[in-house]
């Protein structure tokens, strides 16, 4: 049986295709620190090995990050209340953000947010977490030698992973989208790709050399994700965007509107499945032409193309299951029982709390 091997520096190797896979979606974090490409987290990024299979580890040192990504108080507190105050509803939106403050007066940050991410691809959805319970077990006695100060947090998990040593925490919602041939597709699928047809010959997958692309792509990621939701979204920055090309970490698209580039998304394929990522528009435009809806559209025919399943992630999920996309539950594994009793604390009351309330507000939410 091979020892857990941490990798540093350098490459992985392609022995296997997560190997692969990091090397293309992590190797410049490896080798430069996450701070040049997401202008709002300071990380190392190491790899893991265990048995020829090779996952990210992203290490916050307990300030090291203000985006929702890396910052486990951020990811639950934070960036929880930045959402609920986009709840339309004035009676829930009190409600929510009484219980969020209430739950951010007992909770600090500096208990949470000294973490070691495992399998982590400093995407809001990277592949599934496939190591079996020997494995799991290996890799966390590894890691807390290495970093006996730290929580664990591992990744795109599923409740029957948990164990006594790494308790799952509800996350979010997830949405999958299947072709099933023979079955009538939804009224709003039929709809959207009719959109998506009437914008077909303004769709094209994007190139770095195309004139200003970079700078338009960042504008419009921040149109959405940044000026729309939070601050606390990934600050990509244009080194970020190079890198997508340049190492084609991801699949770009285009739609154009009077010749100029008013929406974008992004895709990879990774564990037997297509994973829908960035994307970003012009607000008014997007509502007008339906842009976001046949973006959507062009991924499911992607999928349906290359016969994979599709993730489109969480958020929206009222409109993802109009469409036929099926609700997932995402699970993140904690390993904090090593820590202080104040750290310890502060873990179990979130867990307790995200178990107990979250599944039933993203339900009541759609989220």
């Amino acid at each position: 049986m091979a020892p857990v091997r941490l990798i540093e520096r350098g490459e992985a190797g392609d022995a296997s295709d997560s190997a692969r896979l990091a090397s293309k979606l992590v190797g410049h974090y490896v080798e430069r620190g996450t701070g040049p490409f997401i202008g709002n987290t300071r990380h190392r990024v190491l790899l893991a090995e265990v048995d020829g299979e090779v996952t990210p580890l992203i290490v916050n040192d307990g300030a090291d990050s203000d985006c929702y990504l890396t910052s486990p108080f951020i990811n639950y507190i934070t960036y929880a209340e930045d959402f609920v105050r986009s709840v339309k509803d004035p009676g829930t939106r009190r409600a929510l953000l009484a219980f969020i403050r209430a739950v951010r007066a007992v909770i600090r940050s500096r208990d949470l947010d000294r973490v070691v991410y495992v399998n982590h691809w400093m995407l809001a959805t990277g592949p599934a977490l496939r190591f079996t319970p020997e494995q799991l077990e290996r890799l966390t006695r590894a890691l807390k030698e290495r970093f006996p100060q730290h929580a664990l947090v591992f990744k795109r998990a599923t409740a029957e992973m948990a164990s006594a040593e790494l308790p799952a925490i509800f996350n979010r919602q997830m949405y999958v989208w299947r072709h099933e041939p023979g079955k009538k597709p939804p009224r709003e699928f039929r709809q959207d790709r009719n959109l998506l047809n009437q914008h077909r010959a303004n769709l094209r997958r994007l190139t770095a050399a195309d004139p200003g692309v970079i700078d338009r792509l960042r504008e419009l990621y921040r149109a959405l994700y940044i000026d729309k939701y939070s601050d606390h979204n990934a600050f990509f920055t244009e080194a970020w965007f190079q890198e997508v090309f340049r190492q084609g970490l991801l699949e770009v698209y285009g739609i154009e509107v009077d010749g100029r580039l008013a929406y974008f998304v992004t895709c990879f394929v990774a564990g037997g499945e297509l994973i829908g990522s960035v994307v970003g528009h012009d607000p008014v435009l997007s509502r007008k032409h339906g842009l976001y809806r046949a973006g959507m559209s062009h991924l499911m025919q992607l999928a349906e193309e290359r016969g994979l399943p599709l993730n489109l992630s969480s958020g929206s999920g009222q409109f993802k299951q109009k469409r036929g996309a099926t609700p997932l539950t995402e699970y993140e594994l904690l390993c904090f029982s090593h820590l202080p009793w104040r750290a310890r604390l502060s873990w179990s009351l979130l867990r307790r709390i995200y178990n107990e309330v979250g599944p039933r507000v993203f339900t009541a939410l759609s989220i």
